[in-house]
């Protein structure tokens, strides 16, 4: 019987019903973790896993990147990433699901933006934000089992009251000092939120300035300001790791990765694929599944 062809990327959803977008489960040694599907081979979500770990160690990788966290710390796998995650050590904390309509747009763009190249964030115990996001956890742990018609609600707040929080640590780790956005922070944010949604379909720096009514050269200005890099690059940047993920864990063609990312011509693909990573993405294959 021929092997059957794999085309996607497992992707799953939040399975249960009641949970209205938000899922949380309590971690502590000795118990086996729970989640909405199966974690023991390489998969995305359609949302957010915020990860408090207390006490334990946390292995695998998020796209590619290797992750070896030891508590206390926060992460947050976003959706669309690539992870394998489990326990090293018995482990104690709190693994919270929730589904990007819960949270915010501004916040989930600063999130999204932010949050992304400074997690895991190793904390104390003793920290200050670290003990309010274990209270404001345990607040909800205990709504969850009450019988209150706008629990949800109530746990939708408290959630992204945590949320703003680790938002306010990043903040911090970055150096900026203040929450308060300048202008070509909200520029860098609002472009990363249309590029996620639109990756595949613009291709143009000219398409994003459009939408966010800049012009072409002050988008690539601000983007070289915050990034180093100008904006044609961060669009195939983060094609090219589209493309990397579709490579390892599917098996469809170049070509078939190629049209799937909105580009038509399989030969521009693979020479934009050559300039980021050095090879082609044959030999990019055969290196990561030999």
């Amino acid at each position: 019987m021929a092997k059957r062809k794999i085309v996607r990327i497992p992707e799953f959803r939040m399975a249960d019903p009641g949970s209205k977008g938000i899922k949380l489960s309590r971690l502590d040694p000795g118990t086996e973790v729970s989640g909405e599907h199966s974690i023991a081979s390489p998969h995305r979500d359609d949302h957010y896993m915020l990860i408090v770990v207390e006490q334990g160690k946390l292995g695998g990788n998020i796209d590619f990147e290797e992750i070896g966290a030891e508590g206390p710390f926060l992460m947050i796998v976003f959706p669309g990433q690539v992870h394998l995650l489990a326990p090293q050590t018995p482990i104690s904390g709190w693994i919270i699901d929730f589904d990007p309509a819960v949270v915010d747009p501004q916040l989930r763009n600063e999130l999204d933006t932010r949050c992304k190249d400074l997690l895991p964030m190793y904390q104390s115990l003793s920290d200050a934000a670290f003990q309010q996001i274990q209270k404001l956890l345990t607040v909800i742990q205990v709504l969850y089992k009450q019988p209150l018609d706008t629990r949800h609600k109530a746990i939708a707040v408290i959630l992204t009251g945590v949320l703003h929080i680790i938002d306010g640590l990043a903040l911090n780790i970055a150096g900026t000092g203040s929450p308060k956005k300048n202008r070509p922070q909200q520029i860098k944010q609002q472009f990363l939120a249309l590029l996620y949604q639109h990756y595949s379909e613009w291709k143009k720096p000219s398409e994003y300035a459009e939408k966010l009514a800049i012009s072409t050269a002050h988008l690539n200005d601000t983007l070289k300001q915050l990034t180093g890099r100008s904006t044609m690059s961060v669009i195939q940047e983060h094609c090219i790791m589209e493309a990397e993920r579709l490579l390892h864990f599917t098996d469809l063609s170049v070509n078939e990765i190629s049209y799937r990312l909105g580009y038509p011509n399989p030969s521009h693909f693979i020479a934009i694929f050559r300039a980021q990573k050095g090879i082609t993405p044959l030999r990019y294959r055969a290196s990561v599944t030999s």
